[in-house]
């Protein structure tokens, strides 16, 4: 059964959104079965020619190469992916607030564009961090759900995946459009993705077709 009412009927809709956007691109090739590069990368950049401190840690993630070397990271973001690629998922639940609350401490002290930013990429990190985290990520895409606008970021689908597997497995209204809301968002511009939005798509893509799976081998 397939369709926008299963993991991987999702997962293909984001994979195929992330494709339209990486094609001809020297990141296309995260598409490839091995994954491998097919030579030097040139550093990562949007569109606009941004970028931001996080991007070596999603690639990486996504390449499964050895992570970046990240000195002193401040924001709970970054702490978290650099965790995450560290094999320590173990310390990241220790880096979040207790449930009913952001899951940044530093929330409240951040512009609500940077806070909602930090605050999905810190959920979409979250959720790879196995079954002791699945609680701490339940509650987490609730709270956000209830208290933060979609469209107060930078229209970068972070944790469209939490959002969408929370929805199936509930049947929560709310968290579906949550998702979709950040889907619609991220393609609006530019007709597709942006080139930043198509790498977090990507991993929210396989994570949703990986769950299925897990869960059809149950």
């Amino acid at each position: 059964m397939t369709g926008l009412h299963t993991f991987p009927g999702w997962g293909e809709r984001l994979l195929g959104e992330a494709r339209l956007a990486l094609v001809g691109t020297p990141w296309a090739f995260l598409f490839h079965q091995d994954g491998t590069p097919p030579g030097r990368l040139p550093e990562f950049a949007d569109e606009s020619g941004n970028r931001r401190a996080i991007d070596p840690l999603l690639l990486a993630w996504l390449q499964r190469s050895p992570p970046p070397i990240v000195s002193n990271p401040q924001s709970t973001d970054i702490k978290l992916w650099n965790s995450l690629l560290r094999g320590q998922t173990g310390s990241m639940l220790q880096a979040v607030a207790p449930a009913g609350a952001p899951l940044c401490p530093e929330f409240a002290n951040l512009a609500i564009e940077v806070a909602t930013e930090t605050e999905l990429a810190s959920l979409h990190a979250l959720s790879h961090a196995g079954s002791a985290a699945r609680p701490r990520v339940d509650a987490a895409s609730d709270w956000i759900v209830h208290n933060i606008q979609p469209d107060n970021a930078t229209n970068h689908p972070w944790a469209v995946h939490v959002f969408l597997q929370r929805a199936l497995e509930s049947g929560s209204v709310e968290h579906r459009l949550y998702a979709e809301t950040l889907l619609h968002n991220c393609v609006v511009s530019l007709g597709r993705a942006d080139r930043f939005s198509a790498l977090v798509l990507l991993d929210s893509g396989r994570t949703l077709k990986a769950a299925d799976t897990a869960t059809a081998g149950k």
